[in-house]
């Protein structure tokens, strides 16, 4: 047995992603992951591209095959199938290989899946962002939440502030793709009843809402998440093309305490749990009759907030947690 540990501790975990952009969750899920298998395992973390200051800060290397400067043998995780892993992949070598499924492109995973078992010889072990993702392939494997850590989140206060306007939001990568089409109407009704609405990742709908009274727009990381949340009553979240594999942000809020009301499209139903810690919406009619209904009365959101961070605390438990780590650890 000690043997056997010995040369799992010696054994390197790559986490390979595309580091280029600091708010990307897919990146940051990897890099959650190696802070918690700090002195558990070896974990080295790789971009496919020339890695942000930021990540570089972190440790995170680029990978240089010309300079031998590539994962070589361990456990390879391929974080997505944006990744490219290229021709150093035919000399990695590793002993195990996972795919995480966080992007929705059945193509891309099937062409990715084949080309690692011809680079490699291993057979992807498979991982999923959420149990929709999963289904949706038909393929076997594990479904692995985005790691995240609550810990700043659970710190906003349950009670929001008094006496200001009913205030909704919500966060996102700052590109159109990430907002409904339907969603600057809604935000221009609500602003005419007096509500406040802040979307932080929200500079790119200026054509449709610069000047309109009460509609405030961010640049995505203008105010730091924990800050942002805390200055809404309740988070409103839904996408367009962009089909969301976890959507972190959804549970970052639940974990804050807020009610959401988010569409039913997206790797967040799987944390929702409609009517008790948020509402999930099919129609721009009922997305403004829930928010209405959150907005008539403090104490029911209050209440589903309540409900919204004991099950984001539920889904990232230190049991639910481990349970996953040992398959790195295996």
């Amino acid at each position: 047995m000690h043997t056997l540990m010995s040369a799992l501790l010696a054994s390197p975990l790559h986490l390979v992603g595309r580091f280029d952009n600091p708010f990307t969750g897919g990146e940051r899920h990897l890099l959650e992951l190696g802070r918690r298998l700090a002195g558990r395992r070896p974990v080295l973390l790789w971009s496919d591209v020339a890695p942000h200051s930021w990540y570089a800060q972190q440790g995170v290397q680029p990978i240089r095959p010309f300079a031998r400067q590539f994962p070589k043998g361990g456990m390879l995780l391929i974080g997505g199938v944006h990744v490219q892993t290229g021709l150093w992949a035919a000399h990695a070598r590793p002993e195990r290989v996972a795919l995480l499924y966080n992007l929705a492109s059945h193509q891309r995973l099937f062409g990715m899946i084949e080309s690692l078992r011809e680079a490699t010889a291993c057979e992807p072990e498979m991982l999923f962002a959420s149990e929709s993702f999963r289904l949706a392939t038909g393929l076997p494997g594990i479904v692995e939440p985005s790691w995240i850590d609550l810990s700043p989140f659970l710190a906003v206060p349950l009670q929001r502030p008094t006496g200001r306007p009913v205030t909704v939001g919500r966060m996102s990568r700052d590109v159109p793709d990430k907002h409904h089409p339907d969603d600057p109407a809604l935000y221009r009704l609500l602003a005419a009843r007096g509500w406040r609405v802040r979307i932080m990742g929200g500079t790119c709908l200026e054509s449709r809402l610069a000047g309109v009274a009460g509609v405030e727009l961010l640049p995505t990381g203008a105010e730091a998440p924990q800050d942002f949340y805390q200055s809404l009553d309740i988070f409103f979240y839904r996408t367009g093309a962009m089909v969301e594999a976890y959507g972190r942000v959804v549970v970052e809020a639940m974990a804050a305490g807020l009610p959401v009301v988010a569409a039913t499209v997206g790797g967040y139903t799987d944390a929702v749990q409609a009517g008790l810690s948020g509402y999930l919406v099919r129609s721009q009619e009922e997305a403004h009759d829930l928010l209405m209904r959150l907005a008539a009365d403090p104490a029911p959101r209050a209440q589903m907030g309540g409900a919204a961070r004991l099950r984001a605390q539920a889904l990232h438990s230190d049991e639910a947690t481990e349970s996953l780590l040992q398959f790195y650890l295996r």
